[in-house]
């Protein structure tokens, strides 16, 4: 079995920090805060390559980069912080150069985009002194919508470490529950990690786990965090983040790459390491894809209308309703069933001359209860303590007098 160990791009090697990944025809991509403004290209997690400069020159200065394609047009967003505002630019391509837009939010950092199974997309942000958590619903990629929402705010004492932070939201949906993992304390510091909340929607009620933060270790790795998620051809989870290069306070730090999971109870987690060997993530060409399953999971009321896909082209899926492992004889997906109990899918894929696919699993529960509303993006923003622009403005220009943006902040939050 293949292995690797962390860090699979040292500092040296110019990856930065806040590594946003996407997986686009089987390659992948990540962008991060690293003074060349480069993406960085794999086909095995593991293994990356720098490529070109995908923002020109007059962006330095931009950290926390994140790119979405959006399957309606094929192109490509990236959002992106600038001191202390969010932006938005597009390409064509995940390593073209990109065409800013202008800003969407103003104060706030770390901006990422998440598309629900209805197509519906959402932007969570930082907002920014407070380093409070909020949603804004998107209209389009580029356009925002309401109601903007508070997600939560600096609550637990792991934190608070140096000063207060929340920030590097990033959204999954498993079994129908929505995980929105996020770092806390400074990020300077040894004491940065990674915790979650959970919600029944994209915009809450968001409820911490107790047990965070879910990725640590003060021991013998300093600061892991802002990351983002992606999974391999059998579908693994993978955490692709940053650690501090050693325990001086400092901006200092190395890509890694680590296994994360859900237990049976939904319980998520995983550990960082560093220095040591540990199997690599499944991408072996000859390997069917794992199925996807649409939606991710759901908790419904009456049915549920379920589909399933696969990335391998002709893929052959099979699946079952019972919680049984999916085999050649199992039943044929053609087309989109709709659950009306309970139900455990899982699925497999085959195509000849390929190794069988790993299993995909989601969980489908009915309940009785009255489930929380989620309003249309299209209901008014209402009036969050900052500015949110209806759709880019690339000519905005600060007040005469002093600019809040830069000043209001907290010494040492972010200086890159």
């Amino acid at each position: 079995m293949a292995t690797y160990t962390n860090p699979i791009l040292s500092k040296g090697r110019g990856g930065g920090a806040d590594p946003a990944v996407i997986l686009y025809k089987d390659t992948y991509y990540f962008y991060s805060t690293n003074a060349g403004l480069n993406v960085f290209v794999s086909s095995d997690l593991v293994h990356w390559k720098k490529g070109p400069q995908v923002l020109p020159g007059e962006s330095k200065g931009v950290w926390a980069p994140e790119v979405y394609r959006h399957p309606e047009d094929g192109k490509f967003y990236m959002y992106y912080t600038k001191r202390y505002k969010i932006g938005v630019a597009v390409a064509e391509r995940p390593d073209a150069m990109f065409k800013d837009l202008g800003l969407l939010a103003i104060d706030g950092i770390d901006a990422h985009l998440f598309r629900d199974d209805d197509g519906r997309l959402y932007l969570y942000f930082t907002h920014t002194p407070s380093f409070t958590m909020y949603c804004v619903p998107m209209k389009s990629p580029t356009k925002t919508g309401g109601p903007v929402t508070k997600c939560f705010e600096i609550s637990q004492a792991w934190e608070k470490h140096s000063f207060p932070i929340n920030e590097g939201p990033w959204m999954m949906k498993h079994d129908g529950v929505y995980y929105l993992l996020y770092s806390g304390s400074n990020a300077q510091s040894i004491y940065y990690a990674v915790g979650y909340a959970t919600a029944p929607t994209p915009i809450g009620p968001f409820t911490k786990y107790a047990g965070n933060p879910v990725f640590q270790d003060l021991k013998t790795i300093r600061g892991p965090g802002h990351g983002s998620v992606t999974r391999d051809r059998a579908g693994g989870l993978w955490h692709l983040y940053h650690q501090k290069v050693d325990a001086k306070v400092g901006w200092a730090r190395d890509i890694c790459l680590d296994p994360i999971s859900f237990d049976e109870r939904g319980v998520f987690g995983g550990t960082p390491t560093r220095g040591v060997a540990q199997p690599s993530p499944i991408c072996d060409p000859a390997l069917v894809c794992s199925p996807d399953i649409h939606p991710r999971g759901a908790v419904f009321d009456r049915q549920v209308a379920v589909s399933l896909t696969s990335r391998t082209a002709d893929a052959e899926i099979r699946y079952t309703l019972d919680g049984a492992e999916p085999g050649s004889s199992s039943a044929l997906y053609e087309k989109p069933f709709t659950i009306s109990k309970s139900a455990t899918v899982k699925a497999r894929a085959f195509r000849q001359g390929m190794k069988t696919s790993a299993v995909s699993s989601m969980r489908f529960v009915q309940t009785a209860e009255k489930l929380p509303e989620n309003p249309s993006p299209n209901a008014a923003p209402g009036d969050p303590p900052f500015k949110v622009f209806p759709k880019p403005d690339l000519n905005w220009q600060p007040p005469a007098k002093k600019n809040p943006s830069t000043a209001s902040q907290p010494a040492g939050a972010r200086a890159e």
